[in-house]
């Protein structure tokens, strides 16, 4: 099943680097499941955040994404990006050496985002667009993916097949943590 979802884009995006004279894999990936916390749902909370199948053997990822806090420049408001890895998807998953260390909101936005996410999700998402560089803050409003899926531009040509869980978590006013689950196969 052909997919790839944004957070598996920001969390192994890096590990690509430097492979361009190597021949490119291309991937199915069947994303399995979609798990949200946050410690003040009237702050952040995600609403209806899940698997939606686009047509027969394609999923997206749906849900909203409600922010009544506006994020500014240098606040608080930061991310880390953990990659696990199960060879089996049962619960003996593994931390891996791939990672995107804590850092604010706006350098996800300005590099990894803009680089691999924003073009894949401009039609299926009202998350910002924009050109060059970000121009805080970001606003407080209600963001929706319906049934987005991502070409696999940025991921690491050496992945091996199994099931990944992707850890987003933020940190600032709002704690919060999205684990995305997919399983991948070389195809």
């Amino acid at each position: 099943m052909k997919t790839i979802i944004i957070v598996s884009i920001l969390g192994l995006y890096y590990l690509g680097q430097g492979e361009a004279l190597l021949p490119k894999n291309s991937f199915l990936l069947e994303l399995k499941s979609v798990d949200v916390a946050t410690s003040n749902a009237d702050l952040l909370n995600f609403i209806d955040f899940g698997v939606n199948r686009v047509e027969r053997g394609v999923y997206g990822m749906s849900g909203k994404i409600i922010l009544n806090v506006d994020v500014v420049e240098g606040d608080s408001n930061e991310i880390e990006v953990k990659v696990f890895y199960s060879s089996n998807g049962k619960n003996n998953y593994r931390l891996t050496p791939f990672h995107l260390n804590r850092q604010h909101l706006f350098n996800i936005l300005n590099t990894i985002y803009k680089d691999v996410v924003m073009e894949n999700v401009k039609d299926c998402s009202n998350f910002p667009q924009f050109k060059d560089k970000f121009d805080p803050p970001l606003i407080k409003d209600t963001y929706y993916m319906d049934k987005c899926q991502f070409d696999d531009d940025g991921f690491p040509n050496h992945a091996k097949e199994g099931f990944y869980k992707i850890a987003l978590i933020g940190y600032g006013v709002v704690d919060w943590k999205m684990d995305i689950v997919f399983k991948l196969e070389i195809d």
